[in-house]
């Protein structure tokens, strides 16, 4: 992944920037990732300080100004130099001994009078391993970061770090999934006042590598080519993949055929990287960081090239729902395999759209578990690599209390609207194209009606809790909700399983029962996800969402399905609270 030591054509002229070198270079000697960053690259040039008329500490000290541009900095080194530490300086950008970082480049570059640097990067960044990140940007600026080692593997992102003080100075320490590993890659941006942003700037924690590199299966996108290969490209070209200068493996299930690239300083793919095959391959795909798993022998996952198609069932399709049938009993509908990713950046409630069938309680209670324990549902999923896919049930047997584990095994067709091609029952978010909809949803349930039979059976009723039970093992319960119902005692129960991140449900009454539903925005007899709180002056607010995606009370923001009222009218409303125990 890096150059190793190699032996430079002639000694440098400038003998205090050769021992400065010299420490670099035995640096490097002892730990193989080590580069030379821009604030490396500094003390370097605060060496060729005597023929400026500074001390080279003057120099640093002026050099390390925060909010200096690289092109500001430059032009600070490029007074009185000689035309032997220039020398020296071309010497270190071509033959180097030290892998250079694109920052430190940068700045070599613009002091030898290369072209002026496009843009401000005005941000330089220290990671300590086991705790956070300090450094230097413009003032009061808002430093965002993604800790790109621990994120690749876990679907965590982007978030705000901290805010620098009036000299532009941060420091914030990291905790939980982002808290940087010795080796960890971590990536900073400054966002300023006026909105525009630095450039993103890449550091590496000291000490050696101590975690395997992970990738986000699910940013890859294959597509055919008109070259006739199949062209790999990221579902966005400003996130990363995996660590920078990670290795990809490309194994085709089709053909064995196996193809590797190296991901660029950013963690992404290098323009125009394809590989062999046609529409409907499906890839296997592994990752090293030249540290851990150098034979590439674990699977992070796999992805299909779009298009293509294939004859048969692998896994028998669970039947329609009756009404879905002719009078004959054959289908009305017909099937599409269905090739897009099963996860898309994470698992979210957002992804969870309920279709024609009356199984609203299902939707409702996967909607709240990935409101509430994403990490959860994915445990759950496991992609076979084959065209088919697990999802893992849990089982309660109610005479003995005993549970076991029941998983079910289907494949990515859907029984689909035969003049449109879309799912007709569950889909995964907006997107309904084969090729591109997110598939956890729709196979999820799909591996839930096959459990129970078919998806008439489980389109004939039932209730969230028994399907937060099979969903997380654990047990719930289920709260009627009448005349009696103190307000206190159900908010409690509302905040607090939000709080303690366990999924909550609740179900309206009968469609013909004691409340009329008429221009209230919620329908009788369907459940919805309880996905927060809120309070609002006096007023207590129960945050809901509708499975199906949208449709909610009028003036309640977009129409996402998500939407609030107050705790008085969610009494009046709706019927029950299910829930995970305690």
């Amino acid at each position: 992944m890096m150059l190793g030591i190699g032996v430079m054509p002639a000694p440098l002229s400038d003998r205090r920037l050769a021992s400065v070198y010299a420490s670099f270079e035995r640096q490097l000697a002892k730990e193989a990732r080590t580069t030379i960053g821009k604030d490396q690259a500094l003390e370097l040039l605060a060496e060729l300080a005597d023929r400026a008329g500074k001390t080279s500490k003057d120099l640093l000290t002026e050099l390390r100004t925060p909010g200096l541009s690289l092109q500001q900095q430059a032009a600070l080194v490029k007074k009185g130099l000689t035309s032997d530490e220039r020398s020296d300086l071309r010497a270190l950008l071509k033959d180097g001994t030290v892998p250079l970082a694109p920052a430190a480049r940068e700045l070599f570059e613009a002091v030898l009078g290369g072209a002026p640097i496009a843009h401000d990067a005005t941000l330089d960044a220290v990671v300590t391993a086991g705790t956070g990140v300090r450094g230097t940007t413009k003032p009061n600026a808002t430093i965002e970061a993604v800790n790109v080692s621990a994120a690749a593997g876990s679907g965590h992102d982007v978030f705000v770090l901290g805010q620098a003080d009036a000299q532009g100075r941060f420091s914030a320490k990291l905790s939980g999934p982002q808290r940087p590993k010795e080796g960890d890659f971590v990536r900073l941006r400054a966002r300023f006042d006026d909105g525009s942003t630095s450039d993103w700037v890449t550091v590496q924690a000291d000490g050696r590598d101590a975690r395997p590199a992970g990738l986000l299966v699910n940013r890859l996108e294959l597509s055919t080519s008109a070259s006739g290969k199949v062209s790999v490209n990221s579902r966005d070209d400003e996130r990363h993949l995996s660590e920078p200068g990670a290795t990809l493996s490309f194994t085709n299930l089709r053909t064995n055929a196996v193809e590797t690239v190296t991901l660029d300083g950013n963690g992404q793919l290098p323009k125009g990287f394809s590989l062999a095959g046609k529409a409907g391959d499906r890839f296997s795909v592994s990752v090293t960081d030249g540290v851990h798993d150098k034979a590439m022998k674990q699977v992070a996952g796999y992805v299909t090239v779009a298009g293509g198609s294939r004859a048969g069932d692998l896994v028998p399709t669970p039947a329609l729902h009756k009404d879905e049938l002719n009078k004959d009993g054959t289908p009305k509908m017909t099937k599409k395999t269905f090739s897009g990713p099963l996860i898309r950046d994470g698992i979210s409630m957002a992804d969870v759209h309920q279709g024609s069938l009356a199984d609203c309680y299902f939707p409702a209670a996967v909607a709240a578990v990935a409101n509430a324990r994403p990490e959860l549902l994915r445990q759950l999923i496991r992609d076979n690599g084959d065209g088919t896919f697990t999802f893992t049930f849990t089982q309660r047997d109610w005479a003995t209390g005993r549970t076991k584990k029941v998983p079910v095994t289907v494949d990515g067709d859907l029984w689909v609207k035969p003049e449109k091609g879309t799912p007709i029952y569950g889909r995964g978010g907006v997107d309904q194209r084969p090729e591109t909809m997110e598939l956890w949803f729709p196979l999820l349930e799909k591996a839930y009606a096959q459990w129970k039979g078919s998806y008439d059976v489980m389109g004939s009723g039932g209730v969230a809790s028994d399907v937060f039970e099979e969903l997380t093992g654990e047990a719930a319960d289920y709260y009627d909700l009448n005349a009696r119902t103190n307000p206190d005692s159900l908010w409690q129960r509302i905040t607090s399983a939000i709080d303690d991140k366990r999924p909550i449900a609740a179900g309206t009454h009968e469609e013909h029962g004691p409340v009329h539903y008429t221009n209230t925005g919620v329908f009788g007899d369907h459940a919805y996800s309880i996905v927060g709180y809120q309070t609002e002056g006096s007023k207590r607010m129960v945050v809901l969402r509708n499975p199906w995606g949208d449709t909610e009370p009028r003036n309640n923001g977009p129409d996402d399905g998500v939407f609030k009222i107050d705790l008085e009218k969610f009494m009046h409303l709706y019927a029950n609270v299910m829930t995970i125990a305690k």
